[in-house]
């Protein structure tokens, strides 16, 4: 009979480690899905920012491209007279997300350099920068 509490109580001693166990293994667990959702989460909020980033980035481009068509309709003498100017994407600078800054100088006779810098006004980061070059016609 002695043979048979022993083992009883041996059985009663397993189950409740077996429930410690249990418990310890469902804190891991928690503790593991806890870590994956807060990176996947970070990883979200990431690539939103990355999104809109280049959706900002493209509206510049946009911009600039039109404003460079823009300034080879004037004439020779009306792009010299630009140079140092600052242009804005809208009526004002407060208004306004990007600008451009002109940078004009004859680089030889009869031929102007163009150098126009494109700069995000929210975050003051220049996003790029063109240079061209103007003949008088």
């Amino acid at each position: 009979m002695s043979v048979h509490n022993e083992r009883s109580a041996a059985r009663r001693r397993a189950a409740r480690w077996r429930r410690g166990l249990t418990l310890i293994e469902v804190s891991i667990a928690s503790t593991i899905v806890t870590t994956v959702l807060l990176a996947s989460a970070m990883g979200f909020g990431a690539s939103l920012k990355t999104v809109d980033r280049a959706k900002s980035l493209s509206r510049g481009v946009v911009y600039a491209e039109t404003f460079l068509e823009d300034l080879s309709a004037l004439d020779y003498d009306a792009v010299l007279a630009l140079n140092g100017n600052q242009f804005f994407d809208q009526t004002t600078a407060a208004e306004s997300k990007f600008g451009i800054t002109l940078a004009v100088f004859e680089a030889e006779l009869e031929l102007v350099q163009v150098r126009a810098t494109l700069t995000d006004l929210d975050t003051g980061e220049v996003l790029g920068t063109l240079t061209t070059q103007r003949s008088r016609r």
